[in-house]
């Protein structure tokens, strides 16, 4: 990876582990309660909002826009696009704020199915209305994100997730402490609190600092009509009203979960959560160091050479994901424990979380490719095709949902979650081929073809794996099952590079060099 993929990745392990931090603190306080299940449910009207003005997507929508300012040499233009982005958007962004506000318990309870019980929708609605003013913050940071990315400025904006995600912590850490020394039940307020000021410290302050070191220009502008932002709307019209995997697969957690029992949102949501590590490290740290290179070389009429790059950037990315999902598999029950098994969480709830997890694993492989296959499709502004692709099997797979929720209980989430999206990923992979062509295509998907040969052999030794080592990583301290879980872990993974290898992978060959190379020099064995 490159310096800027590096500088992501890394900050979004971080973030992942102090997101992982987090949830054991709440696992700690509250294990999988009602309490938990509300502090969960909560967050479902603020992401949609958050959906309906495509903040998780800003950067995809502005950075091409911005960036043909900026090709052009249009520099004063850029800026005033920026500013009546940030305005306009912003206005509608608080006019929806109000009313969901006001209307959260009605809007909750349309939204979820049967068996969010009142104490819990109450529960939720205090909840969301401490975190909701908070997604202001986080929409007005993420396009001031998309702008120090168009000037290849990764670090600062890299640190949002650290410092909302800290802030979480602390809020959450102070209420537990408080209840503690008063005996008032404060229950999960804390960490509510420390959403909406994380959002302000790490999305709002911290990134006008950054841009402001970026040479940002605002300008108090607010053109509803104007042609660029006419055209920014139709940008992000698709992505408001689609679906993707993981918009959808969060809905379906918190839509569904509540049908499971009291446990139901919360035990779905602690395995979706360590499964998204791996989405975060692997594929979105690709995937966004990779968008502004992508937006750059369409606006440059270079296709051959971004089919390449998106190939050798999938082949790779996968190349290395599937040992991590190897070792995951088999550590399931491990990571659970390490993570969560202390205080209100209780070894039951590890072994059902564990098998969760487990369920949910091939998720991760759907949603990692897709993070860049759908970022090529924004970088050609063809906002509309991955959105009515993964919009409408995200619809078929709804019946399934229901239907299987009583035969398969809990685990119909991840399954059926996991089918709609590799169901996308193949989709999506003929959608670009056609429109687009077939450079560096082959050569990819024989090495991904090779990693899923290696997937079906080493999934079968981590279950093995899992099976033999049941009663250890049951009885052992913590301490040994720490190290035991990093030894083995590292051992899947290694082995599991070596077999593409063996097969004929390149990318796992360059790959084991490249770790071989690092380990010698720091050994001072090669310079």
């Amino acid at each position: 990876m490159n310096k800027a993929a590096i500088i992501i990745a890394v900050s979004m392990l971080l973030s992942r582990v102090l997101g992982i931090v987090r949830e054991m603190l709440l696992a700690h306080a509250a294990g999988v309660s009602l309490e938990k299940n509300a502090l969960d449910l909560a967050f479902m009207i603020p992401d949609i909002l958050n959906h309906v003005v495509s903040t998780g997507f800003l950067s995809i929508i502005f950075i091409p826009i911005f960036t043909g300012y900026k090709v052009a040499g249009k520099e004063e233009e850029s800026w005033k696009f920026f500013s009546n982005v940030l305005n306009t958007f912003g206005m509608v962004l608080l006019i929806l704020v109000v009313p969901a506000f006001i209307f959260m318990p009605e809007l909750l309870n349309l939204l979820t199915r049967s068996g969010a019980t009142p104490e819990l929708l109450s529960r939720a609605t205090y909840y969301g209305r401490i975190i909701l003013p908070g997604q202001v913050f986080i929409f007005v940071g993420s396009i001031l994100v998309a702008v120090q990315h168009t000037r290849k400025q990764f670090l600062i904006p890299s640190l949002t997730g650290l410092i909302y995600n800290a802030a979480v912590i602390i809020g959450g850490t102070f209420c537990i402490y408080m209840s503690k020394v008063t005996g008032v039940k404060y229950g999960l307020e804390g960490f509510a609190w420390g959403v909406p000021i994380g959002a302000f410290i790490g999305f709002f302050a911290l990134q006008i600092f950054g841009a402001k070191r970026g040479g940002i220009q605002y300008k108090l502008i607010l053109q509803p009509k104007h042609p660029d932002i006419i055209r920014y709307f139709k940008m992000m019209l698709p992505m408001s009203l689609g679906v993707g995997s993981m918009f959808g697969l969060e809905f379906i957690i918190r839509s569904f979960g509540a049908s499971f029992g009291s446990s139901g949102i919360s035990s779905l949501n602690y395995a979706y959560r360590v499964m998204y590590t791996l989405v975060a490290v692997f594929g979105f740290s690709v995937s966004v160091a990779s968008y502004p290179d992508m937006a750059r070389l369409v606006k440059e009429n270079r296709m051959p050479e971004l089919n390449q790059k998106i190939w050798k950037s999938l082949s790779r990315m996968f190349c290395v994901l599937i040992p991590a999902v190897v070792a995951v598999y088999a550590l399931s029950f491990p990571a659970v424990r390490i993570l969560f098994e202390r205080g209100a969480f209780s070894r039951e709830a590890t072994e059902n979380i564990a098998e969760i997890l487990r369920w949910y694993l091939p998720v991760s492989l759907g949603l990692c490719l897709q993070a860049v296959l759908v970022r090529s499709f924004y970088a050609a502004e063809r906002m509309w095709a991955p959105t009515l692709l993964n919009t409408g099997i995200f619809a078929a797979t709804i019946p399934a949902y229901i239907f299987l929720s009583e035969p398969l209980g809990i685990k119909s989430v991840p399954i059926v979650g996991a089918a709609g999206a590799l169901l996308q990923v193949v989709s999506m992979i003929f959608l670009w081929a056609k429109r687009n062509g077939t450079q560096g295509m082959k050569n990819a998907l024989m090495n991904m073809l090779r990693a899923l040969a290696t997937f079906v052999v080493m999934i079968g030794a981590a279950m093995g794996l899992d099976h033999l080592s049941g009663e250890f990583v049951r009885n052992i301290n913590l301490a040994t099952l720490i190290l035991y879980s990093a030894a083995a872990g590292i051992a899947l993974f290694v082995l599991t590079l070596f077999i593409q290898k063996i097969l004929g992978s390149k990318d796992a060959s360059d790959i084991l060099n490249e770790l071989l190379g690092k380990i010698l020099r720091k050994l001072h064995l090669k310079k």
